[in-house]
């Protein structure tokens, strides 16, 4: 019984089913989006962290910390932009 009570609040503090697949849609388009600049990413940000929020690239940054920050400044949640390191060989997972 507590774990649905669980469900039901952590639902809610996302604003119900719909606004939480609405927001995990709009990650996995942004992941793919991510994902598909690869070789520009290499060229740019090489060595960087990088940000993708609605299929943008919205902070970028020596530092996962400043990224993070770059992030709360736009007023977008870290935790719904897609954000990777960028590196020749792949050595951190997408966050």
């Amino acid at each position: 019984m507590t774990a649905v009570v669980d469900i039901k609040n952590i639902m809610a503090a996302v604003g119900g089913e719909e606004a939480l697949e609405v927001r995990l849609r709009r990650f996995e388009e942004d992941v793919r989006y991510l994902q598909s600049l690869k070789q520009e990413l290499l060229r740019k940000y090489l060595n960087q962290w990088v940000a993708v929020y609605d299929k943008s690239i919205v902070a970028h940054g020596k530092t996962l910390a400043g990224v993070r920050k770059q992030l709360s400044a736009k007023g977008i949640l870290p935790r719904e932009a897609a954000i990777d390191f960028i590196a020749k060989e792949r050595k951190a997972m997408l966050l």
